[in-house]
């Protein structure tokens, strides 16, 4: 059975997940990485991002998400930095770690098709290398943020615009309660 390993740029999936289903969806992680997987076995899927800057006013629920990720079976969260700039704050080290990673568990041959979910170009060039080792890489982001590039250097491109995400939102629990609601 083919191993997979998944390797999903936060920021990009976050920001196509509010551009096509608001702001307050909330994406079950072990629904979404069972889609993905499509009945292969999987090695771990990696979560890249960086931890907002405290006095963000979306820090705490930031952290608390990434809290959550880290307790998700076969899921490694990786962190980068963001450092500010005149325009606000930028992320760093995020994309380089997950080139590292897929180039590192590539070459130790941990995987058989790696699936990246992002829409940076500048993974095209990874992609190649990755291919070039042996290995299968699909790519998947939503439409919008795809790298043409990218999608083309892919062995395989598939949108997450046709996900089922009803199925994919997270269920609060009745003891959680959600924005708005007394518990």
């Amino acid at each position: 059975m083919e191993k997979v390993a998944i390797f999903i740029d936060g920021s990009n999936l976050y920001k196509g997940l509010v551009q096509h289903l608001g702001a307050d969806y909330r994406l079950n992680f072990m629904e979404f990485i069972g889609i993905l997987t499509a009945g292969r076995r999987l090695l771990r899927a990696y979560y890249y991002n960086a931890p907002l800057p405290p006095e963000d006013a979306a820090a705490k629920a930031h952290q608390s998400f990434l809290n959550y990720l880290k307790r998700v079976p076969y899921v490694s969260v990786r962190l980068g930095r963001l450092e500010r700039r005149p325009e606000g704050f930028v992320e760093k080290g995020v994309d380089i770690q997950i080139a590292i990673d897929m180039l590192r568990l590539a070459y130790a041959n941990a995987y058989d098709i790696a699936i990246l979910v992002s829409g940076d170009g500048d993974f095209a060039e990874v992609v190649r290398v990755v291919q070039d080792l042996g290995k299968q890489v699909e790519n998947t982001t939503f439409q919008a943020l795809s790298s043409h590039r990218l999608a083309q250097q892919a062995d395989r491109f598939y949108p997450l615009d046709n996900f089922p995400w009803e199925r994919l939102r997270a269920q609060v629990l009745p003891t959680d309660p959600g924005p708005g609601e007394e518990g």
